[in-house]
């Protein structure tokens, strides 16, 4: 016999809030950024803003802080969004339990450049 579960929302216990998730393996961070112009942040899971260092260099704070440095994080870039760039790369520069700091190179060798497509995620124990 199969069961279908159709929910709207999971609360937490005292049903004032959505669930936390706290030792669960998934994506306790990401973020989807347009680095060129004005930067902004297109749209995001626990992350509350972005500073803008200098060219391709950023960093973003997260809003619920993670429990230690030792998270997993990845990012990646594309100078288009959309196109199929296959060498623009996002490199993690700096760590901490309440930010990451990424730079951002270009497909040409260009050195460090702003990027209209810039992904970064990560995982591990939030605090």
């Amino acid at each position: 016999m199969t069961s279908v579960l159709n929910v709207d929302t999971i609360a937490d216990k005292a049903g004032t809030g959505p669930a936390t998730l706290t030792k669960q393996h998934a994506a306790k961070a990401w973020a989807n950024i347009d680095e060129t112009g004005t930067p902004s942040i297109r749209d995001s899971f626990n992350v509350s803003g972005i500073t803008d260092h200098a060219t391709g260099d950023f960093s973003h704070a997260f809003t619920s802080a993670f429990a230690n440095v030792n998270h997993a994080s990845s990012a990646a870039s594309n100078a288009t969004l959309g196109a199929n760039y296959n060498r623009n790369t996002s490199f993690l520069e700096a760590l901490s339990a309440s930010s990451i700091r990424h730079k951002s190179s270009s497909a040409n060798d260009n050195g460090v450049e702003d990027q209209e497509a810039v992904m970064v995620i990560t995982f591990g124990d939030l605090a």
